[in-house]
């Protein structure tokens, strides 16, 4: 029994190092596509696929649904799997709150200074680092 439970262990370790690296690789396939050297250039990109398709822009944010996926298979529902998953839905509704508020010219006076700013780099790969190390601290 005890050999069980050891192989399970293993078993369980390896697997949250396969999602850990499937995790990696939908980050970088989200940074890729939501590009853009300004927060202008990178809202309407954002609003180019939202304008498309609803469905369709969810399902280009796949890392989401892969937190999910992970909280599930994993059966790790505390508070650092669920913290992960409520930032990345905040992360999703906010963007689709100021595109939503930009694109029907609403007042965005909060955000109104910051459109024609470049965006770093390092700021594009935010998500990638703050996503993948919370999942790495959630889940071993």
């Amino acid at each position: 029994m005890l050999e069980f439970q050891k192989f399970l262990g293993v078993l369980m370790e390896e697997s949250v190092a396969l999602y850990l690296v499937m995790l990696i690789f939908l980050e970088f396939f989200e940074i890729l596509w939501q590009k853009g050297n300004t927060f202008k250039e990178y809202l309407a990109n954002l609003f180019y696929f939202y304008r498309k398709n609803m469905l369709f822009f969810l399902l280009l944010h796949p890392s989401l649904f892969f937190s999910f996926f992970a909280q599930i298979s994993l059966n790790n529902y505390g508070f650092l799997a669920s913290l992960l998953s409520l930032i990345k839905i905040i992360d999703l509704c906010t963007k689709i709150y100021i595109m939503d508020k930009l694109y029907k010219k609403q007042n965005l006076v909060f955000i109104s200074e910051t459109l024609d700013t470049q965006i770093s780099p390092l700021l594009k790969s935010v998500g990638l680092i703050i996503y993948v190390t919370l999942f790495f601290f959630a889940y071993t």
